[in-house]
């Protein structure tokens, strides 16, 4: 069940323009960051790479984690064996006792949601003519949704705060064979599973209810009937199937468990434990994967780990720089909109302004920061930042000429 809320405003042309100025502010800012974030991301990927593979060259494969070699004191070494653990996690709250490395508790309330949706038309002068509809639905979240900030508030209340709060509990004690891990290694380690709740259980909350993999708290039971109504706690009393028949304030709780299981690592040996490998370049090598893995395949994965994140800072920084150029410029199209149609010429070629100055400035300080590592491979993004300049500069032109073609003529 939702409804809707529908909301027109108008902003005149000189309050659009006035912020539009504000922006560019913004804009020059969001430029001037990508070029730092570029250059650095650059360097950071190459220096991780030549890291891994001094690594992988001074890595020593250990067949068992059994027995603590001295031989291998201060080396990288590569291991697979049992991460493991006598310590018994216990959730007070709802009961729930586990040996294992990690109990993660994650707790969802029912409640109300605002969602909204606004379109803009362009109206002759100028000014914009906004409409957002607003939608309100119930469903269960993670995190609270303040109903105070709704658009409209009646009607739909949230209650004030989740009652139970979600939590991680971890073990301090995990031995890998004859070693221990630190607290940052277990930290690492994954591959948690959905906890099963058993046939047996017995929830602490009176009135909570096991269903398909979750533990239902009614609104009022427990810790959360201090914030709530009246109405609710009396409705609290009434047996109430919270699966089939959800109220606002109800909690359902669901947990994943990571149990011991076999684990790879890439670490230098120290005493009986291990600790970050520091290649000659300053940047450390500690690897940590869930199963059973060789050297050489967790090494390629770090690799192709390191090559995707150097991507995705690309695609950041360039982002930034394409934001900021279009900020900076947007005071260009909202002057035009006095005429809608003139408006929207100049905000495309605003727009092909602002990813062409984007792209050949990133390309440029990628170039640049390469000079220091592969001149080679710079040459070439220096000669992709010219052609793309080239290109802006006769997109340009095409649209000039088209916007300048009489609307009348025929061919």
């Amino acid at each position: 069940m939702s409804d809707t809320v529908t909301v027109t405003t108008t902003e005149s042309w000189g309050s659009r323009l006035g912020g539009s100025l504000k922006g560019m502010l913004i804009g020059l800012a969001l430029f001037a960051g990508g070029f730092p974030l570029l250059f650095w991301n650059e360097g950071n990927a190459v220096r991780t790479r030549k890291a891994l593979e001094e690594g992988e060259g001074v890595c020593v494969s250990v067949e068992s984690c059994s027995a603590v070699d001295p031989a291998l004191e201060g080396k990288l070494v590569h291991m697979t064996g049992l991460a493991d653990t006598q310590d018994i996690l216990d959730d007070g709250i709802f009961g729930i006792r586990e040996r294992a490395i990690r109990l993660e508790r994650n707790v969802e309330m029912y409640q109300w949601i605002e969602e909204s949706h606004t379109s803009e038309k362009k109206k002759m002068g100028g000014s914009v003519e906004r409409t957002t509809t607003y939608t309100y639905s119930k469903g269960w979240k993670d995190a609270l949704r303040d109903s105070s900030r709704f658009h409209q508030p009646a009607g739909h209340e949230n209650p004030a705060s989740i009652p139970y709060p979600s939590d991680s509990l971890e073990s301090a004690n995990v031995s890998f064979g004859a070693f221990r891990l630190t607290q940052d290694q277990i930290k690492r380690i994954g591959d948690s599973l959905v906890y099963t709740f058993p046939t047996n259980y017995v929830c602490p909350i009176e009135s909570a209810e096991v269903s398909g993999g979750y533990l239902y708290v009614p609104s009022g039971s427990g810790t959360a009937a201090q914030s709530l109504s009246v109405s609710n706690l009396v409705s609290a009393v009434v047996k109430r199937s919270v699966p089939a028949n959800p109220h606002v304030g109800d909690v359902r709780v669901s947990f994943r468990v990571v149990r011991p299981h076999e684990i790879s690592i890439v670490y230098k040996q120290h005493g009986d434990t291990f600790v970050k490998y520091t290649a000659k370049n300053g940047k450390s090598v500690a690897l940590l994967k869930d199963g059973v893995h060789d050297a050489a395949e967790m090494f390629a994965a770090a690799q192709s780990a390191n090559s995707m994140m150097c991507w995705f800072l690309r695609l950041v920084g360039f982002l930034m720089m394409f934001f900021g150029v279009s900020t900076f410029l947007k005071p260009l199209s909202v002057l035009a909109d006095v005429l809608p149609i003139l408006g929207d010429i100049v905000g495309v070629i605003a727009g092909i302004g602002a990813f062409a100055a984007a792209a050949a400035c990133s390309l440029v300080t990628i170039a640049v920061a390469w000079f220091f590592y592969r001149p080679f491979v710079a040459a070439i993004l220096v000669a992709a930042a010219i052609g793309i300049v080239i290109l802006k500069r006769k997109a340009k032109a095409a649209v000039a000429a088209k916007a300048a073609e009489p609307s009348g003529t025929k061919a």
